[in-house]
């Protein structure tokens, strides 16, 4: 997880000195939420899949190439920040997961006007989670620790406020979810693994 870390805070770090160099850049914070249902299993060979339902809300940092750049097409966010997770199977059992998150968003759009931007286009991300069940089994909690991924669309509009150096971020979209990881209960180590589409909504603001 160290190592993971170090490489993580190396590849923001490129990026953000690519991106500084290279257009016209604003920094800000984000909020966003969503939910949606899956499939997950265990890793044993007569283990099947069943279904969940998944819910999230997270915060964080983020920054966006060209925001209201009238002569650019394209732009690009990064966010990075915590995410509170919930998954939750058909036995009402809740994993209630914390970590880390990374989006990268790929957007291509136009300026209606001054102050006014459309764009829509492709997600990645990437996360890493932690937690327990909310429930106990015999006297101890379900323990999951895991990375997740996932591919989404989205689209949205950015509103510049005042002189518009201060600037609104709305995103919806949809993505898919994959997630996988290591359950333990006890010394009972399993590999449990699993996928979501979910819809989301985020706002943040870039200064």
């Amino acid at each position: 997880m160290r190592k993971a870390s170090v490489i993580v805070c190396t590849l923001v770090l490129a990026v953000l000195l690519f991106a500084s160099n290279s257009f016209a850049i604003s920094f800000g914070m984000y909020l966003d939420l969503g939910s949606g249902s899956g499939e997950a299993e265990y890793d044993y060979s007569w283990s099947e899949e069943f279904d969940i339902d998944t819910s999230f809300f997270g915060a964080g940092f983020q920054f966006e190439t060209n925001p209201l750049s009238a002569n650019k097409v394209f732009s690009y966010r990064f966010q990075a920040g915590f995410e509170s997770r919930d998954i939750e199977d058909e036995e009402n059992t809740t994993l209630e997961l914390g970590g880390f998150l990374i989006n990268n968003t790929f957007a291509f759009g136009r300026n209606t006007s001054e102050k006014i931007r459309l764009w829509v286009g492709p997600q990645v991300l990437v996360g890493f989670y932690s937690g327990e069940s909310d429930k106990e089994y015999l006297g101890d909690e379900l323990s999951f620790s895991g990375v997740s991924f996932g591919l989404g669309l989205a689209g949205g509009a950015n509103f510049g406020l005042g002189s518009g150096k201060t600037i609104l971020t709305t995103t919806i979209g949809v993505r898919t979810l994959g997630f996988a990881g290591d359950l333990e209960w006890y010394d009972y180590d399993e590999d449990f693994e699993g996928n979501a589409t979910e819809f989301f909504l985020s706002v943040g603001i870039l200064f």
